[in-house]
């Protein structure tokens, strides 16, 4: 059971204490976390500076660091903003610092003291602590990104108890901003996109009719993260070359050995519908909207690679996660059987 203290007071990270962000994520990973930068208080200092990341450090009553939270910039959008790397000291994991550390950073999105358009995070669903926590900030579940981390990479005393070789994760999503334009929505997930948005700032969906462009190049932007094998690629815009696009990624995962591709495609294209139509022709399934990803909204799809989801223990603490779930998995299914 969670127990109040008083004592902790949470700061911001600064010259003066960047080296106790280290410290905190040595307690539970030691050297092993995969994002080195947490061990080097420059570079954090750096993308402080430059505006690409706010952290906090909750300290006890000694000036000891007990916690660590940041929020980032990983969208094309650069006013949306990412919850992550909620990190507590094994010694306080029973005290209620961690749900100071995420008020901490999302009152400054919601009290708008930065400039943001809302805030998402990707909550894993090895376990419910890290969704209940997102559901008791008003965040709305909008995605599942299947199997997308190495169940192996999980040390923090509870992910771990999945006992499976992948981990899926619930994207959650917080919007501050009203959204300015009309977005398209694919016909086989229309209605499950209207049900996934309801919740969030009134937008404007229209059925996707259009054809693929006559002319013009597809844009995409990708990261791919070596230590879970998971490649992401966002494609603001598509051209006439989609299908050819689509055709190299596919080779290039193979090389890469990826475990699961997923493609996030603006939805402020009108033939959205008919780039998901050539997805889904080589076995992509939905995953969800991105809110916000692109200034609009994004549409997810995946696919995995050799990869069978363990849905048992797939842990959603939401209803809407769980009929998104169940979404998904029909639409898998229902892509793998053309």
């Amino acid at each position: 059971m969670e127990k109040s203290d008083p004592f902790f007071r949470i700061v911001a990270v600064n010259p003066t204490n960047a080296h106790h962000v280290g410290t905190v994520f040595r307690s539970i990973y030691g050297e092993s976390f995969p994002v080195k930068d947490v061990y080097q208080p420059d570079i954090l200092l750096r993308e402080i500076a430059a505006e690409r990341l706010i952290s906090g450090l909750a300290l006890d009553e000694a000036g000891l660091p007990a916690g660590y939270i940041s929020i980032f910039k990983v969208a094309p959008n650069p006013r949306l903003w990412e919850a992550g790397n909620v990190v507590v000291v094994p010694s306080y994991a029973h005290t209620d610092v961690s749900s100071r550390l995420v008020r901490y950073c999302f009152d400054m999105v919601t009290g708008r003291k930065i400039d943001a358009d809302g805030i998402f995070s990707e909550a894993v669903c090895c376990h419910y602590f890290s969704q209940l926590n997102t559901a008791k900030l008003g965040m709305m579940d909008c995605g599942i990104e299947l199997d997308q981390l190495d169940g192996n990479s999980f040390m923090d005393g509870k992910s771990n108890k999945a006992e499976t070789a992948r981990v899926s994760c619930v994207i959650n999503f917080l919007e501050v901003t009203d959204p300015t334009e009309p977005e398209y929505v694919p016909a086989p997930y229309a209605e499950m996109v209207l049900q996934l948005t309801a919740p969030l700032r009134p937008r404007v969906l229209v059925p996707s009719t259009a054809r693929l462009p006559a002319e013009g190049s597809t844009c995409q932007e990708e990261k791919y993260y070596a230590s879970a094998r998971t490649w992401k690629v966002a494609v603001p815009t598509v051209g006439n070359d989609w299908s050819a696009i689509v055709a190299d990624m596919l080779t290039e995962a193979a090389k890469r050995k990826a475990v699961s591709l997923q493609v996030t495609l603006n939805m402020a294209c009108p033939h959205i519908g008919a780039a998901v139509t050539v997805l889904r022709e080589k076995g992509f399934f939905f995953g969800g909207v991105i809110p916000r990803w692109f200034g609009t909204d994004g549409l997810l799809m995946q696919k995995l690679f050799g990869s069978e989801t363990d849905y048992d223990e797939t842990k959603l603490y939401t209803k809407t996660a769980r009929d998104l779930l169940a979404f998904i998995r029909s639409d898998r299914e229902a892509v793998h059987g053309r």
